[in-house]
């Protein structure tokens, strides 16, 4: 009975973390100068959340800007050598460029259809956009916030 029990609880753990409006990816950083900050984008209402890994709490929750479609943030990335937190915005086919001090949105980048996964390179030169729809990468200049290729 124990182990049914338990493997009931964890199948429906598992179950949570697929529903619609969680997004189980997070970004890290070393904000606000005492241990970092994580990052979360919230699908269901177009946001992130900024959460202090010290202290819990939640340092504030973020608007992604209006588009032709209601927001739909589905990655986030920080990256170190621009200092800037990108969210893939699903619904607009664009990444939202936030200020990792303020979280201030500093652009949008077009991308292709489908924003999915991002990926930054080790060396901080360029962010790597999954667009699952189209079935294309897009290539970023994160300092830049250009465009290099898709």
């Amino acid at each position: 009975m124990k182990r049914a029990t338990i493997l009931l609880a964890t199948f429906l753990l598992g179950l949570l973390m697929f529903l619609p409006g969680n997004t189980v990816q997070a970004a890290e950083h070393q904000g606000h100068g005492h241990g970092g900050e994580v990052v979360v984008a919230n699908r269901a209402s177009g946001t992130i959340s900024v959460i202090d890994v010290r202290s819990n709490e939640l340092i504030g929750t973020y608007d992604l800007p209006a588009g032709p479609n209601t927001p739909e943030p589905m990655y986030v990335v920080y990256s170190q050598r621009s200092d800037y937190v990108f969210v893939g915005d699903r619904a607009n086919n664009q990444v939202v460029v936030f200020a990792a001090d303020d979280y201030t949105v500093v652009a949008t980048v077009p991308a292709g259809a489908g924003v999915f996964h991002m990926w930054a390179d080790p060396h901080g030169r360029q962010l790597w956009v999954n667009n699952d729809i189209d079935n294309t990468i897009t290539v970023i200049d994160p300092v830049a916030l250009t465009v290099l290729a898709t």
